[in-house]
């Protein structure tokens, strides 16, 4: 079994193994209602690769929503 350590922009550490990427995957299918089958290729490996693209995507994705409830189409 692989182990890998992710550190996010914060700092925040997070250990990327089988047990991480197993219940990742079960989130994934609850929340979208998808097979846990249609993600068996996602592995400890993959989700390292993908992490900081990700965390980027989702970064922005605030950033913006931050900046959208900070400007007030009124002028006021």
């Amino acid at each position: 079994m692989d182990r890998y350590i992710y550190t996010n922009w914060r700092g925040q550490q997070f250990v990327i193994d089988d047990s991480f990427i197993d219940d990742m995957k079960k989130r994934i299918s609850m929340d979208d209602g998808s097979d846990s089958s249609e993600l068996a290729d996602l592995t400890p490996e993959l989700l390292m690769e993908m992490l900081p693209t990700m965390e980027g995507i989702e970064r922005c994705r605030q950033l913006e929503e931050l900046w959208a409830a900070s400007v007030d189409p009124h002028g006021c």
